[in-house]
Parts: C-alpha cells; sequence; structure tokens
C-alpha cells in the first residue's frame, strides 16, 4: 500500500500505508527530509537554508535552492566490506547526473561522502540538512573516501532548474507571510492584456510544487500548465521550509500559519497588474478545499473549485472516513465494532479535549492500534478541527464547483453534495456538484477505490481539470 501525502491524509490504516510509500518516492525524487531513511536512494534536488529576510511590501527575491545532483544512499554491512571502509557513516553515491554539480566535482559511483564544510556526514539525512543551509552558486569542501582512501575537493553547487515552457511565461517570485519568505511560482499568458486567475492550493504534507516530477504532485502543474493555456493567470505557494521558502520547517508549521501563506499568495496574485481582478478563483484540493473558503472570505473571489475535501467539520469527517476503510479492509464484525468503539475515544480527545496522543493511549490503552502518524504534527489537526467548516460554506458568496472523484477514498460523495447543498440553501444556484468518474483522491485514473488503495496506477485523469475549465470559462 502508498498513501500520498499531496492531498490530504484521511486516518486509518490505509492511509498510514501509503504515506510511508510516499515518503519514499518522494525522498528519491525530491531531496525531502524524514526519519528512518535508511537504505532509501534519495535525489539530492532540492537543498537550501534559512536567510534572514528584509521586509517589503512582498519581500525581496529569495535565492535559488542548490541542486548536488546525485543518487546516494545509507551505506550498509554489504557496502561497508565492499568498499573496505572501517564505519558505516557517511553516504554512498549510487548514480551522478550528467552536467551536475557532482559530475562537474569529479564524484563517481561508489565515492563515499563523509564531512562538509567540516562538519561530519553519519548518514543520508545528514548529508541532507548540511545541504539545506546552502544555494546555488555556494562553495563547499567536501571529503569523502574512493577506494577506501580519504580524499578532499572544493565544488560549486549549481542552482536548482527552474521550470520552462515555449507557450507562456514563468516567473519566479516570492511573498512574505510573517516570518516566513514563501517562494511563489506565476504562470502567465503571453502579452500584455488583464487575465483571470486562479490560486492553486494543495494538500496536506510536506512536498514542493517546484519543478516536481511525483506523479501526484506533478498534477498541480499540469493544473497550471492548462489553466494558462486557456488564458488563465496561476499562483502556487511553496510551503515554508520547502523547496526555496524560508522560514520554519514545514513540520513544524500548524494550519494557521500555511494558512495565512495561501492568504498572502492570494493578495499578491490580487496585486499583480496583468490580473483581472473582477475575475479571480482558488481550486483548492483536499486540505486547501478546507483553506479556500477561508481565505476567500478575507479576500473574496469571484468562485471556488474543491476537489477530494471535506465539507463536515474535521471530527465527523474523521469518524466518517475512519470506518469507509476500515471497511475496505474486510474487518469482521466484530473486529470492526471494537475498533471504531476506540476510535471514539481517540477522536474525541484529540480534537474535543486537545489531548497528545501520547495522553489519550495512557489513559485508554484500547486506542493504541488507532493511533497513525498524521502527515503533519497533531496541533495542525487540531487548529483544523476547530473550523466550523459548514458555516464556511453557509457564508460563501462566490460560485462554487465542488467535484468528487468516483475512487476516492479519502473522501466521500456525500462530503461535496454536502457544499454544493449547503451553498445553495443561502445563496440558491451558486454552486455545482459534479462526480468525476474514474479519479481517485490525486486525480490519478482509477477505476475503484479498491484499486486506488493498492496505489498501483500513475496515470493522471484529466477530467477533474477539463470540467474544471469549462465551469470556469462558463461563468466568466
Amino acid at each position: 500500500m502508498c498513501k500520498s501525502f499531496f492531498f490530504v491524509s484521511g486516518p486509518g490504516n490505509i492511509e498510514n500505508k501509503k504515506l510511508k510509500c510516499m515518503k519514499s518516492k518522494i525522498q528519491e525524487h525530491h531531496n525531502i527530509q524524514f526519519k528512518n531513511v535508511s537504505n532509501k536512494i534519495i535525489f539530492l534536488f532540492l537543498v537550501a537554508a534559512l536567510f534572514l529576510v528584509k521586509k517589503s511590501s512582498f519581500g525581496q527575491e529569495l535565492p535559488r535552492s542548490a541542486s548536488f545532483g546525485a543518487l546516494v544512499s545509507d551505506l550498509n554491512d554489504s557496502t561497508k566490506a565492499v568498499l573496505k571502509l572501517s564505519s558505516l557513516a557517511g553516504t554512498l553515491i549510487k548514480q551522478v547526473v550528467p552536467g551536475s554539480s557532482a559530475q562537474n566535482a569529479g564524484f563517481t559511483v561508489n565515492d563515499v561522502l563523509t564531512s562538509l564544510d567540516g562538519e561530519k556526514i553519519e548518514n543520508t539525512n545528514d548529508f541532507l540538512k548540511l545541504l539545506k543551509k546552502h544555494h546555488g552558486g555556494d562553495k563547499v569542501k567536501i571529503s569523502y573516501y574512493r577506494k577506501s582512501k580519504l580524499k578532499q575537493t572544493t565544488m560549486i553547487l549549481l542552482p536548482k532548474q527552474m521550470e520552462t515552457s515555449d507557450d507562456y511565461d514563468i516567473i519566479y517570485s516570492s511573498v512574505l507571510s510573517g516570518s516566513n519568505h514563501l517562494r511563489t511560482i506565476i504562470t502567465k499568458p503571453k502579452g500584455g492584456s488583464s487575465y483571470p486567475a486562479v490560486l492553486i492550493v494543495g494538500g496536506v504534507g510536506c512536498y514542493s510544487i517546484d519543478n516536481s516530477s511525483i506523479t501526484e504532485i506533478l498534477s498541480i502543474k499540469m493544473w497550471a500548465d492548462s489553466l494558462t493555456k486557456n488564458g488563465f493567470v496561476t499562483i502556487r505557494v511553496e510551503k515554508t521550509g520547502m523547496g526555496d521558502s524560508k522560514g520554519i520547517p514545514c513540520n513544524e508549521c500548524d494550519f494557521n500559519t500555511e494558512k495565512q501563506g495561501f492568504l498572502d499568495g492570494l493578495k499578491k496574485l490580487k496585486s499583480l497588474p496583468y490580473v483581472d481582478k473582477e475575475n479571480i478563483f482558488i481550486a483548492g484540493f483536499s486540505i486547501g478545499g478546507v483553506i479556500a473558503p477561508i481565505i476567500a472570505q478575507q479576500e473574496p473571489v469571484k468562485g471556488i473549485i474543491v476537489y477530494g475535501t471535506v465539507g463536515r467539520n474535521w471530527l465527523e469527517y474523521e469518524l466518517d472516513n475512519s470506518l469507509r476503510q476500515q471497511l475496505l479492509e474486510n474487518r469482521p464484525a466484530d473486529s470492526l465494532d471494537l475498533y471504531m468503539r476506540a476510535e471514539y475515544i481517540r477522536l474525541y480527545g484529540l480534537f474535543v479535549e486537545k489531548k497528545l496522543p501520547q495522553q489519550i493511549m495512557k489513559e485508554h490503552p484500547e486506542t493504541a492500534a488507532n493511533f497513525f502518524d498524521y502527515p503533519m504534527r497533531i496541533e495542525y489537526f487540531q487548529q483544523v478541527a476547530d473550523v466550523n467548516i459548514r458555516e464556511l460554506w453557509m457564508n460563501t458568496k462566490a460560485k462554487v464547483l465542488a467535484m468528487h472523484g468516483s475512487s476516492d477514498f479519502v473522501s466521500s460523495a456525500a462530503e461535496h453534495k454536502l457544499i454544493a447543498e449547503t451553498v445553495n440553501h443561502y445563496n440558491p444556484g451558486n454552486a455545482a456538484y459534479i462526480e468525476i468518474p474514474n479519479a481517485d483522491h490525486w486525480s490519478l485514473f482509477t477505476e475503484s477505490d479498491m484499486v486506488s488503495y493498492s496505489h498501483q496506477q500513475t496515470e493522471l485523469n484529466p477530467l477533474p481539470l477539463t470540467t474544471s475549465i469549462k465551469w470556469l470559462k462558463d461563468i466568466l
């Protein structure tokens, strides 16, 4: 099983299994740090450090992340013996990318990196942390073993490659959000006209939206690409601590801080001279579908698109989602009953009493099997649980498109029907609900929720996007 955290990661063992697998996939491609990276290969691309920023209306330009350009992994007893090393300390180069910083510096397969600028590298995770202190153009000194002999070299780290397009303009900019300085990526049609615009808000978790090659995250790029080719400006906001963004580490961020970053991104979008201020929209995926109506109340927009999101308050959603996913596990009735009884206690403790998991498990040992690693700190989800999601949609004046993928096991059709029904009750005719066939939570082409559960599919389903573009053009 493999759980992605590109969109909101629902509760339960199914989701937790998929999260662990996606962590591995993203480590391989995006240089994102997680615990327990032993024996995982990591593509060293996104590496940058915190730095001081001067205050301005939207912040000075961010330096570009550095790219090392090699596949590396932790050492094990086998590679230690083959390479005749005295310890497992360091990180092993498995492949060097042509034209990269690593190739320019002369590194080769089976080199073992042991220190960077005098700081010891115990494992691959240490290497990532040290590299995050640097930007493109930085000069660093690296010690390494080659054929069991210790060597040293000085190298210049190249900047990470930016997104490019022959069909439209791509603008790398930034926005200040509290103490965080966030990368923004803007796409716009070529020419000097005024265009409608869309803020794209992805799901929960720590991942980079900048030049991604991960299928589930790549759908965000697909949205930006297609929307711009259809005459829309788009803006994406990199989360704090990810990619070029500076500030608190992503995994320490709470919901309110993350929400503020997207609000500041929306304000920046409205300030752009080539944006039609009367035709601004938000597209929110999963937890982004909760963030969208919140920030739209502070910065009104013409329309909101949500996909794979939540229409009820968080505790209700988690309880229903837990039951749905346990049924996918084919639990027998007696086991399911015990699980759900423990789930009531777990959710009430977390989201009503605001207790930590350790405290709940100590007081109610029967809940231990129900706990799993959330994709963000528990305070993040406790803040989400404080949001009155129904009330958000009751107060939404914008046009709304609520879409649900028929193969989505993380969110239900009922959530999206409720959003449309709530909006239309208070503002008749403003909302539409559409069920998207053969699409899962990550917009992947999937025949059923059970197939999505297995997470074997890789083909993006364009129907959520094409449906949205038609809806957008209809209301312009």
